[in-house]
């Protein structure tokens, strides 16, 4: 459906709808304008017109975002050479959708934080969304006159994550009713005890 639909031919459709409506995109209006004009409309095949197809990609987007803002609760315990322990507490999302199978209706995965294979891929979607982010609003940051270096270094170390070997039994993690205790995860990734628990 948006095959065809380049990013320099949707700024020129939408830099023009935008000069006609006082410098603004109402994505309701321009839906009712396209479908107005029909197939004479640059736009219109973006959109699938089919209103069966169409309810169900709203039904499957539903069923995302009702899963969209879940969360479970990590738990970490440190414990210092003077024998004293720190617990930090951190939340992440209940679920993760792999890329590899988003294509296919993969679905999703309950997060695992001992699962080193489910922290890298966790890892690397958050390096994508931190440079959506960072190409979104670059020049607001240069605007402010911020620097963007503490985030590409920290978007470099997200990408240089890679599945690890479970370490020997020294960490523990838990999961119960949305909460998980776990062991330190280090440099990012979870180094997680081969007797993590998920209940």
């Amino acid at each position: 459906m948006a095959n065809g639909f380049s990013r320099a031919l949707r700024e020129k459709i939408v830099a023009e709808f935008a000069g006609r409506h006082r410098g603004r995109y109402n994505p309701a209006t321009f839906v009712e304008e396209v479908r107005a004009k029909g197939q004479s409309h640059p736009a219109y095949d973006w959109f699938e017109w089919d209103t069966a197809k169409a309810s169900h990609e709203y039904l499957l987007w539903q069923a995302r975002t009702f899963v969209s803002d879940l969360r479970i609760v990590v738990m970490t315990e440190t414990v210092g050479r003077s024998g004293i322990v720190k617990i930090k507490e951190t939340s992440m999302p209940m679920l993760i959708s792999p890329v590899d199978g988003r294509q296919g209706g993969g679905g999703y995965f309950y997060m695992a934080p001992d699962d080193p294979d489910k922290m890298a891929e966790f890892c690397a979607q958050a390096a994508t969304a931190l440079s959506s982010w960072l190409n979104r609003y670059r020049a607001a940051l240069d605007h402010a006159g911020g620097s963007a270096a503490g985030i590409e270094k920290q978007i470099t170390a997200l990408e240089a994550m890679a599945p690890v070997e479970m370490e020997p039994a020294e960490q523990v993690a838990e999961v119960r009713h949305g909460k998980v205790r776990s062991g330190e995860f280090g440099t990012g990734m979870a180094r997680q005890a081969g007797r993590g628990l998920l209940r």
